[in-house]
C-alpha cells in the first residue's frame, strides 16, 4: 500500500480564481477526461471545464463536484498515474468474505425468518397429532376463574416486580445467564437464540391478530397492571412463546444439563430438572402476576413454540446450524 499515493494538489489555497485553479491543474499529473480532479479542498472547480470534460450534452452537478471524486493513483514509481477503477482491475486480492458471524443476531434472524417463513403456522394449522396448534382462547365462566386467579395474585408483584420488568423488553440475557453464552463466545447459539425470538414472535402476533383477545385488565379494571399493557392482544402470550421457544432450542444444543439428585436430601427418587424450561415458566408466570397475560395466554404459548421447534427440526438449514451450535459446546 506504500506505493499508492494521494494526488497531488492542484494549487495553493492562496490562488483564488478559477482561472489560477486551472493553470496550476494543467502541471500536475491528471487521470484521462478529469483534469479538475486535482485541486485543494476549498476551491470551487472551474464548472466550464468540468462540463466541457463531461461531453456534450452533459453536465456537472455541484454537489459532486466536491471534494474531487476521481483519486488517482500509481502502482509503481515505473507506472503513469491513472484512474483508481484502473488500478484496482490489476490487483487478485479477492473481495473479503461476509459470513453470518458479521451479522448482528437480530438481523440474522430477521433474514433467516424472512427465508424461511413457513417454520410460523397459521390459524387453523394442526400439530402431529392433529389438534390445533393454538385452540381458540377461553370464554365465559372460564375467563372469570382466569381472572380471579390473577386478582389473588396481585400480592406478589413487590417481589417480582424489578425482574419482570427488567424481562418486558428482552428475555434472552436471563437464557444467556444460564448457560454464560455471548455473541462472541458462541456465535451460533446466540444466532439460533436470536432466530428463536423471532421466530416466536412472529408466530405470536400472528394469533394474536386472529383471535384479537382483550388484555386481561381490559375486562378486569381492577387488575391495575403496574405497567402499561403492550398495544397488541394477549392471546397467545409472546413472552411465553418465547421463552418456552429458546428452551427448546436450548435444550437441543447443550442438553437438560441439570441432573438432581435429591438421595442426598434423604428421598430414594432422582429428579431431573431442565433450568431452561424452569426459566420459560418463570417468565411467562411473571407476566401473569403483573396482570398482563391469562393462564391460558401462556399456555398457548407453551404449545405454539412446540409447534415452531418441531418445524425447526424439519428445516435443513436451522438442522445445520444445530450442529454447529453443538460443537461450540462440544456436544
Amino acid at each position: 500500500m506504500s506505493n499508492i499515493v494521494a494526488p497531488q494538489n492542484a494549487s495553493n489555497a492562496s490562488n483564488a480564481s478559477n482561472a489560477s485553479n486551472a493553470s496550476n491543474a494543467s502541471s500536475a499529473p491528471t487521470a484521462t477526461g478529469a483534469p479538475f480532479a486535482f485541486r485543494d479542498i476549498g476551491i470551487s472547480p472551474d464548472y466550464d471545464a468540468v462540463n466541457a470534460a463531461l461531453g456534450a450534452g452533459l453536465s456537472a452537478w455541484s454537489g459532486n463536484q466536491w471534494p474531487a471524486v476521481t483519486p488517482v493513483v500509481k502502482a509503481s514509481d515505473s507506472d503513469q498515474y491513472a484512474p483508481l477503477h484502473e488500478i484496482y482491475q490489476m490487483f487478485t486480492v479477492p473481495l473479503p468474505a461476509f459470513t453470518p458471524n458479521h451479522w448482528s443476531p437480530p438481523n440474522y434472524a430477521a433474514a433467516f425468518m424472512g427465508t424461511h417463513p413457513n417454520l410460523v403456522p397459521s390459524p387453523g394449522d394442526t400439530d402431529a397429532d392433529g389438534n390445533l396448534v393454538v385452540p381458540a382462547p377461553p370464554v365465559g365462566a372460564n375467563v372469570v376463574t382466569e381472572l380471579e386467579e390473577l386478582v389473588a395474585l396481585m400480592e406478589y408483584r413487590p417481589g417480582v416486580m424489578g425482574e419482570a420488568i427488567t424481562q418486558a423488553p428482552t428475555i434472552d440475557n436471563y437464557f444467556s445467564g444460564i448457560l454464560s453464552f455471548n455473541r462472541y463466545s458462541h456465535p451460533v447459539t446466540t444466532r439460533l437464540v436470536a432466530v428463536a425470538l423471532a421466530a416466536a414472535t412472529s408466530g405470536a402476533m400472528r394469533f394474536k391478530w386472529h383471535f384479537q383477545r382483550p388484555r386481561p385488565s381490559q375486562v378486569c379494571p381492577a387488575l391495575l397492571p403496574p405497567i402499561e399493557p403492550p398495544q397488541h392482544a394477549a392471546y397467545p402470550s409472546g413472552h411465553s412463546t418465547q421463552a418456552h421457544l429458546i428452551a427448546h432450542v436450548l435444550t437441543a444444543i447443550v442438553g437438560a444439563r441439570a441432573n438432581t439428585d435429591h438421595t442426598a436430601f434423604g428421598s430414594t427418587d432422582a429428579i431431573t430438572r431442565n433450568p431452561y424450561f424452569d426459566m420459560a415458566e418463570r417468565i411467562a408466570r411473571n407476566r401473569e402476576v403483573l396482570g398482563l397475560h391469562y393462564r391460558s395466554d401462556s399456555m398457548a404459548g407453551i404449545g405454539l413454540a412446540a409447534e415452531i421447534f418441531s418445524r425447526m427440526e424439519g428445516d435443513a438449514d436451522f438442522t445445520a446450524e444445530l450442529a454447529l451450535a453443538r460443537a461450540e459446546w462440544q456436544v
